[in-house]
């Protein structure tokens, strides 16, 4: 058997000195690919990495995590590629990210435009952010003047609560004048409560604190429920062979021990397309109390959002029942950006205090025409109404109110 030579132990150290040198892995080129604000020159001293570097003693991981570590981006990946087959002591890194998005960058600003007879044209905006706080939240503060004048904050999560796919929360201040007491207002409000939709199916509770000041009665109240509505309708500027059946539930604890009430509305509403581009439309309104409600929380009637050809906000009482039959009669092209048309009305209902039975209630109507003008969410209608005994009405509105 042949025994080794003394020279091939000789050769053993400098073998071993030299197995580093043979697997150095040597940064011929760096490219970056994601990095829109970040320039190159920083994004390569956060990584540590410059043409020349030795990948032989670097993790691709923690290159990864030193970029993230920074602050500037919600992704990193670190890849390496060598150029050639047979020669694997030089690489090409690539280094790819996704900056995270400005604080500025995630806001969007929308105008609000509003209103009716009964409260007055409500002009303002809406400043929104969604994922402002990292988790697709949405965050909005709307803050609007003239007829109701109030600043908000709204925030809904898409965090799925049992049974729910979102959480709501709000804290409002806002003023406005009562159409019927001809008062102020000035309501400070906190809520908190979830939602969900199961295709046409939507329902949610709520549960609030609201402040209130109507002239010279402060008064504080908790109120919590519930609310249901099946909700066909596809076009929400003018529906067309749908339904809406909404069922809702509150009830109003008042403070200083008081007696508490329950409120319950009814709110049942069907279109149905005729000829060409001719829809039907018809809504049943009903509000319903348990009890003698406090003036600030009395349903009116009277103006374009209930019975036109009456003065706004004319008649009050603890329950209110509504009902119209409207012909709507658009005559722009149904492929046009914008609707544009006439309809003619009938509106009828009352109002009736705790006690007094439907039956027994003085209905009032109103008859008449109007045109309308709606796009991209906004709309304006002007309609002309007669009471069916001896005065004419005009109302303003910024849409059909159903």
């Amino acid at each position: 058997m042949r025994r080794p030579s003394s020279c091939s132990f000789a050769l053993l150290p400098v073998l071993i000195a030299l197995f580093p040198f043979c697997l150095a892995e040597i940064v011929d080129s760096v490219r970056l690919h994601g990095n829109f604000t970040v320039s190159d020159d920083e994004l390569l001293r956060i990584a540590g990495i410059s043409v020349g570097t030795d990948l032989g003693n670097i993790s691709l991981p923690e290159v990864e995590k030193r970029i993230l570590a920074s602050g500037h981006f919600e992704s990193a990946t670190v890849t390496k590629r060598y150029p050639s087959l047979t020669d694997t002591e030089y690489v090409v890194l690539l280094i790819q990210v996704q900056e995270k998005p400005k604080v500025k960058s995630k806001f969007m600003m929308m105008p609000i435009l509003s209103g009716s007879d009964e409260y007055g044209l409500t002009y303002g905006a809406r400043l929104s952010a969604i994922g402002l706080f990292g988790s697709r939240e949405r965050v909005s503060f709307p803050l609007t003047w003239g007829g109701v004048r109030e600043a908000a904050v709204e925030v809904e999560s898409p965090r799925p609560v049992p049974g729910f796919g979102s959480f709501l929360a709000g804290a409002s201040i806002n003023r406005k004048e009562n159409p019927h007491f001809e008062i102020g207002d000035l309501r400070k409000d906190f809520m908190a409560g979830a939602r969900n939709r199961v295709g046409p199916l939507v329902y949610e509770v709520a549960a609030g604190w609201t402040d209130v000041d109507f002239g010279d009665l402060h008064d504080r109240f908790l109120s919590y429920g519930a609310h249901v509505a099946l909700d066909t309708r596809q076009d929400a500027n003018l529906p067309r062979d749908a339904v809406y059946l909404g069922f809702g539930w509150h009830r109003m604890a008042l403070a200083d021990m008081r007696p508490d009430f329950n409120l319950y509305q009814t709110d049942i509403r069907g279109y149905k397309g005729l000829w060409g581009q001719a829809i039907l439309a018809a809504q049943v309104l009903y509000d319903k109390a348990d009890g003698p409600l406090p003036d600030y929380e009395r349903p009116f009637l009277g103006g374009a959002s209930t019975l036109r050809g009456h003065e706004p906000g004319e008649f009050v009482g603890d329950n209110r029942v509504v009902s119209s039959v409207e012909l709507r009669l658009p005559v722009t092209s149904p492929l046009a950006i914008y609707h544009a048309g006439f309809d003619a009305f009938w509106d009828s209902g009352a109002v009736f205090n705790h006690g007094q039975s439907l039956r027994d209630a003085d209905f009032k109507h109103g008859v008449g025409a109007g045109v309308f003008f709606l796009i991209a969410g906004f709309g304006f209608k002007v309609d002309v109404a007669h009471d069916l005994n001896d005065s004419f009405r005009v109302h303003f509105s910024t849409g059909f109110r159903f």
